[in-house]
């Protein structure tokens, strides 16, 4: 902020100072409210410039924006600051709320800045928290990571505080070791009535055979569910009607349990049962499991007999990825041939409109296949644990969704190609080959975006002597996942990668139904990047002009 509360800078002993003292966590005493302040001026000034100076400082501009204005951006700012540190989010609003009296007065009568309550804090914070954020509902977070000095006694007391506004729990995020679970699953017995998120991770044990009845059955409001290491009664209510449902660690009597903890969600749109274990193998092939919502289906059962017996069962909607351990044993061609073909059966290619995009996006350890259009708008996604080290397998699976892939080829499609950082194996020449051999059979690419490299190894596989075939139909070039700055700094790269697919595309011209040479190359780059680093692009868009010529180089903003 520009605008510097003059006022503020008289007071004695800013809050600011007293919170960086006590880590943020202590008894903080805010900054006094414009009253008092006038009661008492501060050394050197009279009543009277006291005044002027608080008529001043109600003219700037920033205290003409509406309240609910003002608390929107403190609170975007305050928790975009702390996507992975909560517990500082009392230090910074408290630190802010000293800007001025304004600002202190506002903040401390926005119950919504303060529905945020973690066992980190003071007590004395803590029940700030709860008084002022008036009957707005709760963010509970419990994590025994973010305050190792104080122990169960501590949590104790934080519970005894929270426990009696369990009727404005929101959401319950709770991370401790093994010895403070009984503590904490204690306090979750009695119905939770306005709950939509709990996540309890036990930090040290692994398929506990204890199983924990959460609220009594009665959490009507519950979406989404995480428990790692912690078993519940899987007929439960509470794992009714979710829409998420995150398990790990933990083992399952029969895969039919798994199938109907699905079957009692069938909004749901995200399901991660992983490095999970299973007694038996549910036999009946009659059953069927329709997730039509589903993005995501993440599984890990220890065996692959069990992980094929789930995805059997389970019919899921055209937009939905899949994840699973890297296969072992003597069928792997079988397996990862049986998932692709059993994923991709679920999509309506007759219904592709014309002129759609196809897509292939490869990175790290991911295959990804879609259709781009309004309709889906997201790729199939197939996760293989492992593919980064092992290419071989890489290699199978890249092979059956090319297969589909040429499948649902029309004349009309555009055929778009991005790839990310490869996998390790693909360092070695004869990895290489294969690689490309595989993306020979594609339908001409007539997209290429190449995206967050961090070396020259892909580089090394696009202009290879084996990718001249592979990338002659490219008539757009995307470098993507980069800021000028990585534009700049991989310049060298980012030339050479343009000048060989605009001398290969040119030089394929004459061949019978080509199109024509490479028209347009797109930076694609963050819509909030500091001013200077335009300066930085302007000067990486001039020096790929040099190569395809004026006019072709576009800048994209992107999220």
């Amino acid at each position: 902020m520009d605008q510097v509360d003059t006022l503020d800078q008289d007071l004695g002993t800013s809050v600011t100072d007293q919170v960086a003292e006590s880590d943020g966590r202590g008894d903080v005493p805010e900054v006094a409210s414009q009253g008092s302040t006038q009661s008492h001026p501060p050394e050197g000034r009279t009543s009277s410039e006291v005044e002027l100076l608080f008529k001043h400082n109600a003219a700037l501009p920033i205290h003409s924006l509406p309240v609910e204005l003002l608390i929107q951006i403190i609170r975007h700012v305050v928790r975009t600051s702390l996507q992975k540190n909560k517990a500082d989010y009392y230090q910074y609003i408290i630190t802010l709320s000293g800007v001025c009296s304004h600002w202190y007065g506002v903040m401390r009568d926005s119950p919504s800045l303060w529905n945020q309550v973690h066992a980190s804090d003071s007590p004395y914070i803590v029940g700030m928290a709860l008084e002022r954020s008036s009957s707005h509902l709760l963010d509970i977070t419990i994590d025994a990571s973010a305050y190792q000095e104080r122990g169960l006694n501590d949590t104790q007391d934080f519970i005894n505080m929270i426990i009696l506004h369990r009727s404005r729990w929101r959401t319950v995020d709770v991370s401790v070791p093994s010895s403070w679970i009984p503590l904490v699953t204690t306090a979750l017995q009695e119905p939770a009535l306005n709950l939509e998120e709990l996540s309890l991770i036990d930090q040290e044990s692994m398929f506990s055979t204890q199983e924990v009845e959460f609220f009594g059955g009665m959490s009507p409001q519950l979406t989404a569910l995480t428990l790692d290491g912690v078993p519940t009664r899987w007929s439960s209510e509470i794992v009714h009607d979710l829409k998420s449902i995150n398990l790990s660690w933990i083992h399952f009597p029969s895969t039919k349990t798994i199938l109907d903890i699905f079957s009692y969600s069938p909004q749901l749109q995200k399901a991660i049962v992983w490095r999970c274990t299973t007694e038996e193998i549910f036999t009946d092939s009659s059953v069927s499991i329709r997730l039509s919502q589903l993005s995501l289906l993440r599984i890990d059962l220890g065996r692959l007999e069990a992980i094929e017996n789930v995805l059997d069962s389970v019919k899921v909607s055209s937009r939905s990825c899949l994840a699973i351990p890297r296969p072992t044993g003597v069928d792997i061609d079988g397996i990862l041939r049986r998932r692709v073909a059993g994923w991709t059966l679920n999509w309506n290619v007759a219904a592709i409109p014309q002129f759609s995009s196809l897509l292939l996006d490869i990175d790290e350890d991911e295959l990804r296949i879609g259709i781009l259009t309004s309709d889906y708008p997201e790729p199939i996604t197939l996760t293989v644990e492992g593919f980064r080290d092992f290419g071989t397998e890489f290699l199978l699976a890249l092979s059956y969704l090319v297969e589909t892939l040429a499948s649902w080829s029309t004349k009309s499609a555009v055929f778009r190609l991005k790839l990310g950082y490869p996998p390790s194996t693909y360092y070695t020449a004869r990895i290489t080959r294969l690689f490309l051999k595989e993306l020979s059979r594609l339908p001409p690419i007539t997209y290429l975006e190449l995206s967050s490299v961090d070396d020259y190894s892909l580089v090394d596989i696009v202009i290879s002597e084996e990718a001249s075939s592979v990338f002659q139909n490219v008539c757009t070039l995307s470098f993507s996942g980069m800021t000028p700055s990585d534009l700049s700094s991989r310049l060298e790269w980012v030339s050479r990668a343009t000048r060989f697919i605009k001398t290969d595309t040119e030089s394929s011209l004459n061949q019978p139904e080509r199109g024509q040479s490479l028209q347009r190359v797109e930076l694609r780059v963050p819509f909030n990047v500091a001013t200077e680093e335009f300066e930085i692009l302007e000067v990486v868009t001039k020096e790929l002009e040099g190569i395809v010529g004026p006019g072709k180089v576009f800048a994209v903003y992107a999220d």
